[in-house]
């Protein structure tokens, strides 16, 4: 059983957890002390919900006055929320704790979000201080961390390890995206989840993506948004605080785990190749960056910096409305001068920023203005930041 950071960091008030299918979410709330719990992933529950919403305001009524009352997989029955904030209105000593694995559905079916009576949060696969002393960075690489998929990876079942995560795309497709009526156009979605896998941690050119999928710009754009509504990734802008540079204004698109990233490529078989490695480093690092500023409601701002010119760092934090570390992703096990290109061009624009270059190393190096440094030890800087 893994401590998850999240678990500390739970409002006291009412509030949404969302996050990817498998990442845990029905175990955390099961740790909840509640007053009841309404399973929607219970066919007999969603239906009778179905048909009647306000038989929960029925159960809720009969409950103690202060307390818990959870709901898993709320987005089953969107129809609910409207009986919860009218609960919320008229039995203020009860907190409300809805799951889910996408606010998609709920928009579409709900008529409110409980704007202003509910925090958000998410989430997400295991992190590596969640791992503890189980994490090796090369198994997480090439097959994520999911809790149920990295519990396998410790026992060294790699065989059932590629089954279920070539299952989580299948599973994705039939039941987040069809079963929901997300997508009505099913082979048109793989053929663009299969371009866009193709171009992880990459800068996103739609009408590229337009043209290799074969659907139109409009659609593209509704595919990714897709993605980012049920959790599947999430789009880094780039810096557009240069003074001097003419910058490239394309996102970057990164997916939330690399396991099933590489399912989705169909790359589970073998090794990552050397290529491979470093885009799964990249990814893998600014997820365990993206989680941090979540888990510890940090209010960073990431971007990457890239010039028109093909100058790059892979990730900027800004805290407090400066950036505080320009970071560059290497997966190399030794560091030289000529790795420090996009830093240097960074540093001749922004030269009080400190810079750094994460790298699965032994032991920090200095480089000039760099600190090549491990990637725990560098998220351990943002930690403490």
């Amino acid at each position: 059983m893994f401590k998850r950071t999240i678990k500390d960091n739970l409002p006291k008030a009412s509030f949404f957890l969302f996050g990817p299918r498998q990442v845990g979410k029905s175990t955390l709330l099961a740790r909840i002390p509640s007053l009841a719990t309404i399973d929607l992933l219970d066919p007999r529950e969603q239906l009778a919900f179905n048909k009647s919403p306000w038989l929960l305001a029925e159960r809720v009524d009969a409950l103690s006055p202060r307390g818990t009352v959870i709901i898993d997989e709320v987005q089953k029955v969107p129809k609910l929320l409207d009986v919860v904030h009218a609960l919320m209105e008229r039995r203020k000593g009860l907190r409300f704790v809805m799951s889910g694995s996408s606010a998609r559905k709920l928009r579409r079916g709900a008529s409110n979000l409980l704007g202003g009576r509910a925090i958000y949060r998410t989430l997400h696969p295991l992190t590596a201080r969640e791992m503890g002393e189980s994490f090796k960075l090369d198994k997480v690489l090439a097959y994520g961390s999911l809790p149920g998929i990295w519990t396998r990876l410790v026992d060294g079942d790699e065989d059932t390890v590629r089954d279920l995560l070539r299952s989580y795309v299948i599973t994705y497709l039939q039941e987040e995206v069809k079963a929901e009526a997300i997508i009505r156009n099913l082979q048109g979605f793989q053929g663009f989840l299969d371009v866009a896998a193709a171009q992880f941690a990459s800068q996103v050119n739609l009408l590229g993506v337009s043209r290799d999928c074969q659907v139109p710009y409009a659609t593209v754009r509704e595919y990714y948004s897709v993605l980012e509504d049920t959790l599947m990734g999430f789009f880094l802008e780039s810096h557009a605080g240069s003074p001097r540079k003419r910058m490239s204004q394309r996102p970057r698109f990164y997916f939330f785990d690399n396991g099933v990233t590489r399912a989705m490529l169909g790359n589970l078989r073998g090794g990552p190749s050397p290529l491979e490695e470093g885009r799964l480093f990249e990814q893998w690092f600014i997820q365990e960056v993206h989680r941090l500023n979540q888990y510890e409601t940090k209010d960073f701002k990431l971007s990457f910096w890239r010039t028109s010119h093909g100058a790059e760092v892979d990730l900027l934090v800004e805290s407090g409305g400066r950036i505080a570390f320009a970071i560059e992703c290497k997966h190399k096990k030794s560091i030289g001068k000529a790795d420090l290109t996009g830093l240097a061009a960074f540093h001749d624009t922004f030269p009080k920023v400190p810079c750094y270059l994460v790298a699965p190393l032994r032991e920090r190096q200095k480089i000039g203005f760099v600190e090549a440094i491990p990637p725990l030890d560098m998220l351990g800087i943002l930690d403490r930041s």
